[in-house]
């Protein structure tokens, strides 16, 4: 069982990072194809977040949970983890208060551009915004993954 709950909680992690770092890389390819290729984009970022990055990062936290009840809940008083676990609550009030709504704006506002309305100024901004905030985010999903990977090296 140990097994199979580590080979989800991986199989989660490099679906959830794999797809958030892919964002980047959509966001560009929809820029080079002007107006209307950034909208439909931004529409599949959105798409891909709700429907698989997303229900990747809650399965994070159920299979790392479920992790630690077959291993032994004493090791929830690890350093590493209670540092990881933090990190984790911290990126997801993170994605939901801040990050989520600049992406949502720059979205809405790329779509009224689509459909000739909205302001060119207005997308740079929300965009600005998004990027950062999204580095944010990535960032420290990485730092968990470090911390996931590195756990003996790090603290004992």
């Amino acid at each position: 069982m140990r097994t199979f709950l580590l080979v989800l909680h991986v199989l989660g992690a490099v679906v959830a990072l794999g797809f958030s770092l892919s964002y980047a890389f959509w966001v560009r390819r929809g820029e080079a194809d002007g107006v209307h290729g950034r909208a439909f984009a931004l529409r599949t970022i959105s798409w891909i977040d709700s429907h698989v990055t997303t229900p990747a990062f809650i399965s994070q936290l159920v299979t790392g949970l479920l992790l630690v009840a077959t291993i032994d809940w004493d090791l929830l008083r690890s350093a590493w983890l209670e540092v990881s676990l933090g990190i984790y609550v911290l990126l997801t009030v993170l994605a939901m208060t801040v990050y989520g709504p600049s992406f949502r704006r720059q979205r809405e506002i790329a779509e009224a551009i689509a459909a000739g309305e909205g302001d060119e100024a207005d997308y740079d901004t929300a965009s600005t915004k998004a990027t950062a905030w999204g580095a944010i985010v990535t960032v420290l999903t990485l730092v968990i993954v470090v911390l996931m990977v590195w756990k003996p090296a790090l603290w004992n």
